[in-house]
């Protein structure tokens, strides 16, 4: 596909991508420095830093958020090498990387509510065990969910990030030719894990450095998920900053704003510290690695890793699978393990409510994922023009840009672009959600897309030209549609992306425009479990219906369309006859 003045398209999206974050920054930094036109603040000063350095909430904030955005990417990092160590290569792991999609699709609020029915102190858990074993007849006076070490918190963040970390690691696999090394090693009489702990795990991570940036950046200041299950009394960092940008007292802002500044420095050191760690382990154990031992010790940490896994996988089918059964309760009294009394009523009152936040949910998900696909395609084909020969191995500007909103801590930036919102008179419009959407979902799609598109072989489409010079259409019927199962499953990710935004939705939307995940962490905590259930539900099953779409449609695809093709013909000739 011929492309003019690939250049200034490439520019002009890069300038659009960097515009906002920019501008979001900026009016996060300037008030951390007491400079706040809106409250008639214009002199620099650093009394917000004050501010915040005298309170006492802020240093129990930052530790909670130490201690569960380092422990959960750790974790999870641990498990999903451990089942990767334990299942490549076998034929039941199959069955393992078939549940990632599902997990991978289901939105942050979803596990987490999910997770709350299962191991609140009247959840399913312990209803399993009561009373035949446990003596309980009433729900005992446990904290666990929400309690003050954040263990439910890391819990949650490990179920939604290793499934993630183990997809991007199986999708790496062919590039450290980890087939042939196991074959060679296994042959030496090397054990598998120790394979894997010797050869293929440091060889596997440089390549998943950039994924395990994100998850930690993810960790450091998620808020839906923290709102859910995390504590309260006190709340991990971005939640704090969050009540602060929403305090009625608008001085406050300065302080947040100061936070949120600390906040995206906390992530450079802990992502610089992790690196750091890392080039020191691997020093330390370099002799270890070279010692020609068939077996270690430390494998045993691996399987214990498998363990750790699997059960935590199960607990995430077990806690989605609560969603439906609380949906459709009438009667679920403690200790009964089911509901005595099953009904429809939950879904047909909520009904009116649920087709409101679900058309919200769906037409912001649509428009902000089309776009994003769009605009990866368009990017992508400038890079493949642009890139050729000896600047083939050169990045573009945009390829580092893109990554940006993905690291940095969306309550660093958010509440500056809701200052820019509010002076152009968008607050509270569904543009302004779309294109905050947006913003999120286009990293995604775009990386996920990146591989297969520019690894295309353009013989196929210049063999097309040839026989019949039409540049588009040629495109569209044949690389496009050769490329149909990158892109559907590309549409698929930044749709799930779309569905889980929750601050985007709220800053931009300011209360007008409600979607399942921001009503279903609203109603979290309403105690309403039927109410809740039901929301959650619907906000992971249109996820998981798009992914399986996106699974499904394209083997079928052409013979869809000769089946068509064939009826339009038959109707033609009928109608010329």
């Amino acid at each position: 596909m011929p492309l003019k003045h690939a250049k200034w398209i490439t520019g002009i999206i890069s300038l659009l991508l960097v515009f906002p974050i920019a501008i979001g920054l900026i009016g996060t930094l300037l008030p951390a420095f007491a400079y706040f036109p809106p409250l008639g603040e214009y002199n620099l000063s650093f009394s917000p830093w004050r501010d915040l350095f005298t309170q006492g909430e802020f240093y129990a904030s930052l530790k909670l958020t130490l201690v569960t955005g380092i422990a959960a990417p750790l974790l999870a990092l641990w498990f999903a090498l451990s089942l990767l160590a334990w299942g490549y290569q076998r034929p039941f792991f199959r069955k393992v990387e078939e549940l990632l999609s599902p997990i991978l699709a289901i939105p942050h609020a979803a596990i987490a509510i999910g997770l709350l029915f299962l191991l609140s102190p009247s959840g399913w858990l312990v209803r399993m065990f009561s009373p035949w074993l446990t003596g309980f007849d009433r729900p005992p006076n446990w904290i666990t969910v929400q309690d003050p070490y954040g263990v439910s918190l890391i819990l949650a963040l490990v179920i939604k990030e290793m499934p993630y970390l183990l997809f991007v690691m199986l999708a790496t696999m062919k590039s450290i030719k980890a087939r042939e090394s196991l074959q060679v090693g296994q042959a030496l009489g090397y054990s598998r894990f120790t394979l894997w702990r010797k050869v293929l795990i440091p060889q596997l991570y440089p390549i998943i450095r950039l994924p395990i940036f994100i998850v930690i950046a993810f960790s450091l200041t998620v808020v839906d998920l923290a709102l859910v299950i995390g504590p309260n009394t006190p709340s991990t960092l971005a939640i704090t900053l969050l009540r602060w940008f929403n305090d009625p007292d608008l001085s406050m802002r300065l302080m947040a704003s100061a936070g949120a500044v600390t906040l995206m420095l906390v992530i450079v050191v802990v992502l610089a510290g992790w690196e750091l760690s890392h080039l020191l382990f691997s020093r330390l154990t370099r002799a270890e690695r070279s010692n020609g031992k068939r077996f270690g010790l430390t494998d045993s940490v691996l399987k214990l890793g498998v363990f750790l896994g699997m059960f935590a996988l199960l607990n995430a089918f077990v806690a989605l699978a609560l969603l439906p059964i609380w949906s459709l309760t009438r009667r679920w009294r403690f200790p009964d393990a089911l509901p005595s009394q099953w009904t429809w009523d939950n879904i047909d009152r909520a009904t009116p409510l649920l087709m409101e936040l679900t058309s919200n949910t769906l037409t912001i998900a649509l428009v902000a994922t089309i776009m994003a696909c769009t605009i990866s395609l368009v990017m992508l084909e400038t890079k493949r023009h642009n890139t050729t020969g000896a600047n083939s191995s050169k990045p573009h500007v945009f390829d580092w840009l893109i990554y940006v909103p993905i690291l940095l801590p969306q309550i660093g930036f958010l509440f500056g672009l809701h200052v820019l919102l509010i002076y152009s008179n968008l607050n509270g419009d569904l543009c302004a959600i779309i294109a905050l959407h947006l913003m999120y979902v286009l990293p995604y799609v775009y990386l996920t897309l990146k591989g297969p598109y520019l690894a295309y072989e353009e013989e196929y489409l210049l063999q097309a030209n040839r026989l019949n010079h039409r540049p588009w259409r040629n495109y569209v019927l044949v690389k496009i549609a050769m490329l149909k199962p990158a892109i559907l499953t590309a549409f698929a990710i930044g749709f799930s992306v779309s569905i889980a935004q929750y601050l985007p939705t709220l800053i931009a939307g300011e209360g007008r425009y409600s979607t399942l995940t921001t009503e279903a962490v609203a109603q979290a905590a309403s105690g309403d479990r039927k109410q809740v259930g039901s929301m959650a539900m619907l906000q992971a099953f249109f996820p998981i219906m798009v992914f399986w779409l996106a699974q499904f449609i394209p083997p079928r695809w052409t013979r869809w369309r000769l089946v068509l093709k064939n009826l339009f013909s038959r109707r033609n000739t009928e109608c010329s006859v």
